[in-house]
């Protein structure tokens, strides 16, 4: 009787143990367009946040300047990254397999372009509530 109750009760114990893993299992079936997809929403997010602050913002051909108090806040393409730097210092990654990408002025915003390098390509627009001068220069 004791050792029918132990089996019983380490096959209990077994079938927990593989119930709970298979659901764990489930968390790693991200794929890398998921990921992409992932990294690009918190990079706007970010982005937006930091461009609605800045007192002006400048547009080159491989970056974007913002102006904000004593600081130059720049995010450039550096290989198939897209990195942000303050003051000419730091690097700080905020995107990854980028392509290519750009920034232009539209009216009371600004759109961000990026391809990535599997061809997949992200636009977001993202508004200025106030009024920031946006440069547009090489």
């Amino acid at each position: 009787m004791v050792e029918m109750l132990a089996a019983l009760f380490v096959l209990s114990l077994i079938l927990i143990f593989v119930f709970h893993s298979s659901m764990l299992l489930k968390y790693d079936r991200y794929t890398a367009k998921m990921l992409d997809r992932m990294e690009w929403e918190l990079f706007v997010s970010q982005t937006k946040m930091e461009i609605r602050s800045c007192d002006k913002i400048r547009l080159t051909y491989n970056r974007i300047l913002l102006y904000k108090g004593d600081s130059l806040i720049y995010y450039e393409r550096w290989g198939s990254y897209l990195r942000r730097r303050v003051n000419g210092k730091g690097h700080e990654i905020m995107l990854y397999n980028v392509r290519s990408f750009a920034f232009e002025p539209v009216p009371q915003g600004i759109k961000i372009r990026v391809v990535r390098n599997s061809g997949e390509t992200h636009e977001e627009e993202i508004f200025l509530p106030r009024p920031i001068p946006v440069e547009a220069g090489e």
